[in-house]
């Protein structure tokens, strides 16, 4: 491919010009600024992008409400009295919406203001390697952070859009909850709804091609979860193709296949959680800057084909958490303005939660990547119910696995328990580091805490 020679400008209006306000973009944007940077950020839709607005804190103020009214609803057991446990999802909706205000997004574009960043608000479109237009503007800036983000795939089955569907997006502002539902997906999107709605009575139904639910991590967190929900009625299909969907009056019938066996399930709402794919509609052919299907390519400095341009994010990878976009954004706004000392992006310790009930939590490698790179390892498994905080909380279902080398350093965890997302922290910074199980096994762990389940997982390790 012919490479068009630019010329390098003689003005710049900025410094850098992040373009997403996103925790990809927002964190070097403001590194940059208390650096004495002049620094713009363009945005597109809301400030903060993804996570405080459409993703992460939505979901989880709804999935906080889903696990109250489950707990209520259940409290006969522990001698509480609960024949009148009810709830408005109007009600359940306002929480979520106070909580996505208390991020503070809606005030996001007076406090870069305050500190000297400029909001620009549109798309960007690269010019050349050093200018962007923003609504027929131009803009020149010395160096770019390009953190755009995803947008959910739509894909390509026969009928599903004359059929109608639902995003993430769609589902978080829903004034009540479907009847029935069928969940196209089975990653941690579709499982965390899928948690949600039937936590409220919805009827699910969850699908997915790969084999078992959260296909990603090791086969006992998608199987001890796919197990569960189909405790409390939710009908989950593995190995499933969905061939097309149909209408029927006002709702929408599933057609798929698992084991060559044809299936239809009717249904109120279809959530797609099916994957995202990349907003690379930035022009980045006029900024030599190589992406593919899988995002922008960049170097471990998050530098990318045009040495002035680094990207961060979910249009990054490779995992499309808050935490690692912010990770790179830190790294990326280190590296563009100091020369010496560059900081390389690492990835071998970051967490990967999904806010289920119980929660799910993996760092590190799983069996699977060890096998496929040949490898040695051994692994350490322990039911959560052998801890004494299970006992007092009527908890029956959980674990926590370790994975180390043969001389015991570890390489991997994963955990299926209440509260797994704090427990995985304490594996974080041991593979972080490259500890032994041996010493978080002869750490002392407080009395009753859903932790000392690690080490005991970690006392299996030789």
């Amino acid at each position: 491919m012919y490479k068009v020679k630019h010329k390098r400008p003689a003005y710049y209006d900025y410094d850098l010009i992040v373009i997403g306000t996103g925790a990809g973009g927002g964190v070097a944007a403001h590194i940059a600024a208390k650096a004495g940077k002049k620094v713009a950020v363009v945005e597109m839709e809301k400030i903060g992008g993804e996570c405080p607005n459409f993703g992460c804190v939505p979901t989880k103020a709804l999935l906080m409400a889903a696990e109250t009214y489950q707990t209520a609803l259940n409290g006969e057991r522990f001698g509480l009295r609960t024949e009148k446990v009810a709830y408005d999802y109007n009600a359940v909706k306002a929480w979520k919406d106070r909580a996505v205000l208390h991020t503070g997004t809606e005030e996001g574009a007076a406090f870069y203001a305050q500190e000297g960043i400029k909001v620009i608000t549109g798309h960007a479109h690269f010019i050349s390697p050093w200018s962007i237009s923003v609504n027929g503007r131009r803009y020149v800036a010395h160096k770019f952070l390009i953190a755009t983000g995803t947008k959910s795939v739509v894909p390509p089955i026969p009928g599903l859009v004359e059929a109608g569907y639902m995003t993430y997006r769609d589902a978080i502002e829903l004034t009540e909850p479907p009847k029935s539902l069928f969940v196209i997906g089975g990653g941690a999107i579709g499982c965390e709804f899928t948690e949600l709605f039937s936590s409220f009575g919805t009827k699910v139904h969850i699908a997915d091609m790969a084999p078992r639910l959260i296909g990603l991590e090791d086969p006992e967190v998608g199987e001890l979860v796919g197990a569960l929900f189909k405790n409390r009625g939710v009908v989950v299909y593995t190995g499933a193709k969905i061939t097309r969907v149909s209408k029927d009056g006002a709702r929408k019938v599933v057609h798929f296949e698992t084991a060559g066996t044809t299936h239809k399930v009717t249904v109120d709402e279809i959530l797609l959680s099916s994957g995202k794919t990349p907003n690379t509609d930035l022009g980045l052919e006029n900024a030599d800057v190589v992406y593919d299907r899988g995002g922008i390519k960049v170097n471990d400095h998050m530098q990318t084909s045009s040495k002035h341009i680094y990207a961060a994010g979910d249009i990054v990878g490779p995992y499309r958490f808050t935490h690692t976009a912010s990770y790179q954004s830190r790294v990326a706004a280190h590296n563009m303005f100091h020369r010496e000392n560059q900081v390389v992006a690492k990835y071998h310790a970051v967490p990967r939660c999904v806010f289920t009930d119980p929660e799910i939590a993996c760092v590190g490698y799983t069996e699977q990547q060890l096998k496929e790179k040949g490898f040695a390892y051994q692994a350490g498994i322990v039911p959560i119910t052998v801890i004494g905080r299970a006992n007092t909380s009527g908890v029956d279902s959980g674990f926590v696995k370790v994975i180390a080398s043969k001389k015991g350093t570890l390489l991997g965890a994963s955990i299926v328990s209440p509260r797994a997302g704090e427990m995985i922290h304490e594996l974080t910074l041991a593979i972080q580091h490259g500890m032994k199980a041996r010493q978080v096994a002869e750490t002392i762990h407080a009395f009753p805490t859903w932790s000392e389940a690690v080490r005991a997982a970690c006392n299996k390790i030789k």
